[in-house]
């Protein structure tokens, strides 16, 4: 499945809409969620998600906006990229 990061900032003080970027296509969409600690979420791609700190380090990578969690507060949510419904995953053969 190809997804997109969709990341907004905020102003701190006013809160305020600032801007937002989407990441490149992300093919590794379930490596994402489980490192983010969101492989549990059943809404994944009709929530926003406020950015934790330990999240930084992981969806950096994705933008070319510097993440600067000091002057700006974050969101991200994700936008699935294909046909709808994903088609089910097929379960991993051992040989």
């Amino acid at each position: 499945m190809v997804m997109k990061i969709k990341l907004r900032w905020y102003e701190k003080h006013s809160n305020d809409l600032k801007a937002h970027e989407y990441s490149a296509d992300i093919e590794d969409s379930d490596g994402v969620f489980e490192a983010l600690d969101l492989a549990e979420e059943t809404a994944i791609y009709a929530d926003v998600f406020n950015v934790l700190p330990k999240w930084l380090a992981i969806i950096q990578p994705y933008f070319q906006h510097m993440i600067e969690p000091d002057h700006f507060d974050y969101q991200i949510s994700f936008r699935y990229q294909g046909a709808w419904p994903p088609p089910p995953k097929q379960p991993n053969k051992e040989f």
